[in-house]
């Protein structure tokens, strides 16, 4: 077994000195902002129409739930549809156009590598798709003579094309919970881009998208005036995607604000959420960063265009 020499250990020793301030730093500005985020995130909850519906008790993951994201966007858009949590086990799922449709309780969805079993994955953990089904079916009370299906986003089948497959006729592909039976029909759908040719392609393809875009010069980046003195790089390689928002001065670029790495097949979803017209895109910088707080539609913002922070830089985007 081979031992640090002593002006190795000497040398790590030194790195941990000089790091552990900016360590201790970073990480009590992180607790900081989560202090003063949780009180917002809550009051956020509570007016929502969600929590006016079930008075469910706060939790930090309920912006990821699905049946949240689904239950406020259907209320608005005023789908006509019959929702109901169980009290019995708090199992939730709705009726619409005389279909039953449940919520998956895993996160993604793909083949198993002999290509013979369809699977889902539990946090790691991946098992058959079936057996989860057979699950969630058993949570169901009610019998009915009404069919059921699952209702699954399009980034959660971890597969490029769908028309190349088949699907049990039980899962219902939707967008995203936000647009579930909006638009449906589109061929976009079922496809997620393996390169940037392709998401070039899909982003010609898809109506109402604002601004401009175009290759660079190279042709490794779609580069995106989206708004006044804002533009988007958007990058994909053999793994996953990249967007990146920059600010513009005098034309040029002047520094950056956030950007973040979606697999791919989020990325034609985030493209979609940003530069939709209707939609709007807020953000936050500061010293230590830059982050997205929303992007989608307009009505389901929970922030407002005049609002204000301490510190840093806030921007509030609609595209119309």
């Amino acid at each position: 077994m081979n031992k640090n020499k002593w002006y190795e250990n000497l040398l790590i020793a030194l790195i941990i000195i000089i790091l552990s301030p900016l360590i201790i730093l970073v990480l009590i500005c992180e607790g900081t902002s989560y202090l003063f985020q949780l009180p917002k995130n809550k009051k956020a909850y509570k007016n929502s129409i969600y929590y006016a519906e079930f008075k469910q008790e706060f939790e930090t993951c309920i912006f990821y739930s699905y049946e949240y994201r689904f239950y406020n966007s259907a209320m608005r858009r005023k789908l006509p549809l019959k929702y109901v949590k169980q009290e019995s086990n708090g199992f939730e799922h709705f009726i619409y156009n005389e279909t039953i449709y449940l919520f998956p309780d895993f996160d993604q969805m793909d083949w198993s590598e002999d290509g013979a079993v369809l699977e889902v994955d539990y946090d790691g953990d991946w098992k058959p798709f079936d057996e989860s089904y057979k699950n969630l079916l058993s949570k169901l009370e009610n019998s009915s003579e009404y069919p059921v299906k699952l209702l699954v986003e399009r980034n959660m089948i971890q597969i490029f094309n769908l028309n190349e497959v088949q699907l049990p006729d039980c899962i219902f592909v939707t967008w995203s919970y936000e647009n579930a039976f909006e638009n449906e029909d589109s061929p976009l759908k079922m496809i997620a881009p393996k390169d940037i040719n392709e998401l070039y392609d899909m982003m010609l393809q898809t109506p109402d998208l604002c601004g401009k875009f175009s290759f660079s010069e190279d042709k490794r980046f779609i580069v995106w005036d989206l708004f006044e003195n804002i533009r988007l790089e958007i990058g994909m390689d053999f793994r996953e995607g990249y967007i990146s928002i920059q600010r513009l001065l005098f034309g040029k670029i002047g520094s950056g604000i956030t950007h973040w790495h979606p697999s791919k097949f989020e990325i034609y979803d985030d493209v979609c959420s940003i530069g939709k017209r209707g939609n709007v895109l807020v953000l936050r910088s500061s010293w230590s960063g830059g982050a997205v707080l929303y992007s989608g539609s307009k009505e389901e913002c929970p922030y407002s265009p005049d609002k204000k922070y301490l510190f840093g830089k806030y921007y509030y985007f609609e595209n119309v």
